[in-house]
């Protein structure tokens, strides 16, 4: 793929978020049908998956068809060895290799070919360009690993600088006022320390055009914190190391629009209530993604966006099933539900919840100097919402403080992480 087909795909992905949902509909009903029956010629997983529930691809004719298609387990993906998930003939130790951080147990390897890392890199850079985004742009990522330099961005065609999260927040700020990029992208903690630095400093940078949240939860504090510090309110994007970046929001941040030309994104859960994600890479073929449950959850949005754009909508994106608190019930709450009650305090400038046993909930707070007596009032108008046989402990703690690489997680529990999801609303609790 040469730079003028990749300028093209671009144009005609940007062109499809206002297409007509029949056609976008047509577009994944073509494609998918495609890739199954690839999938099942070519990759011994498929063909393995596929014939133990007794499915075969001649079965789909349209997406109505879609849940009759089995679901890719996580577990089954890891078990499997590269020459069972990678396309016959083609040698796995020659692709292009990425894995997930195995936060929750083991990472997860994912094989690319040269045309499926380009169609990553088309559906990543079509969400900068759904925000304005130009090819003389210089952007700022901050990220554990850096990417590879392109020939075409010495040229000065979307140059790209990068920080190691090692660094300190104060070395990037420094990058930044010695750089003046347009783009900055780093996950949503990234950016909150980012902020908190520049703020705690007394800092005046210079605002970019664009900042992009990716790869945690962007917490409506940590949005707030960003957009005051550095004079912009961030986007927030979501995607995973195995499929590559697949709703994003708008300039209304109303909701997470789907990428409908790449990636066909499912959430099987009533109206109003989180699902599970299960997610489908239509460019992906050296290592099909097909049907896969992701582990995370959100909620469907049923109407348009007023934006204009077409695509669907996830109203809400809350996670990994697992960050939750667990009830004895079996319902489990969503950080949603506790950012109700700490979204109301200004002097809160970042928390997380710890569960080590079912009906105990441990608090950790950072806030500002001025925060007398906050705890305390936390701690009532928490009690008063959360469920009768939870003990709440709260703690205010200096720093929430990460090991590199890790991921911000606002809730971490040990407990019933097996137990499907009941949600508890927030809402409906206040």
């Amino acid at each position: 793929m040469n730079g003028w087909k990749t300028v093209r795909l671009i144009r005609q992905a940007l062109a499809s978020s206002r297409w007509r949902f029949e056609d976008l509909r047509q577009l994944q009903e073509e494609q998918l049908r495609n890739l199954l029956m690839h999938a099942y010629q070519n990759v011994p997983l498929y063909r393995g998956l596929y014939k133990d529930a007794g499915y075969h691809p001649d079965e789909f004719r349209s997406l109505d068809d879609i849940d009759k298609i089995p679901i890719l387990q996580k577990d089954r993906l890891k078990q499997a060895s590269p020459e069972e998930v990678v396309v016959q003939g083609i040698d796995p130790h020659r692709c292009g290799v990425v894995e997930t951080s195995g936060s929750t147990g083991t990472p997860l390897r994912i094989f690319l070919g040269a045309l499926d890392q380009q169609w990553q890199r088309v559906v990543a850079w079509r969400i900068l360009f759904e925000h304005g985004f130009r090819w003389t742009d210089r952007t700022l990522e901050i990220r554990m690993t850096f990417g590879r330099q392109f020939f075409v961005q010495r040229l000065g065609i979307a140059p790209k600088e990068w920080c190691s999260i090692l660094d300190t927040p104060e070395f990037w700020a420094q990058r930044i006022v010695e750089t003046r990029p347009d783009v900055i992208v780093a996950g949503a903690g990234t950016l909150h320390a980012l902020a908190d630095t520049v703020k705690t400093l007394g800092l005046n940078l210079p605002s970019p055009r664009l900042i992009v949240s990716d790869s945690e939860t962007l917490s409506p504090a940590t949005r707030q914190l960003v957009r005051g510090a550095l004079g912009r309110d961030p986007v927030d994007v979501y995607g995973l190391v195995e499929l590559s970046n697949f709703a994003w929001e708008c300039e209304r941040r109303s909701g997470f629009h789907v990428s409908a030309d790449s990636h066909i994104v499912e959430v099987p859960a009533d109206s109003g209530e989180p699902g599970p994600i299960i997610t489908t890479a239509l460019g992906m073929w050296t290592m099909p993604m097909i049907r896969y449950e992701t582990g995370d959850l959100a909620e469907v949005e049923t109407t348009l966006c007023p934006c204009g754009r077409t695509l669907p909508l996830l109203r809400q994106i809350y996670g990994r099933r697992v960050d939750s608190v667990a009830l004895q019930d079996g319902r489990r709450i969503f950080w949603p539900f506790f950012h109700e009650v700490l979204g109301r305090y200004d002097e809160l400038r970042q928390w997380r919840i710890l569960q080590e046993e079912i009906n105990e909930v441990h608090l950790q707070l950072v806030v500002t100097n001025s925060a007398q007596g906050l705890l305390p009032r936390i701690k009532s108008d928490l009690q008063a919402v959360l469920p009768g046989e939870i003990h709440l402990r709260v703690e205010q703690v200096e720093a929430i403080t990460l090991a590199p690489g890790e991921k911000t997680r606002m809730i971490i529990s040990k407990v019933g992480t097996a137990i499907e999801p009941h949600p508890v609303s927030g809402r409906e609790g206040l």
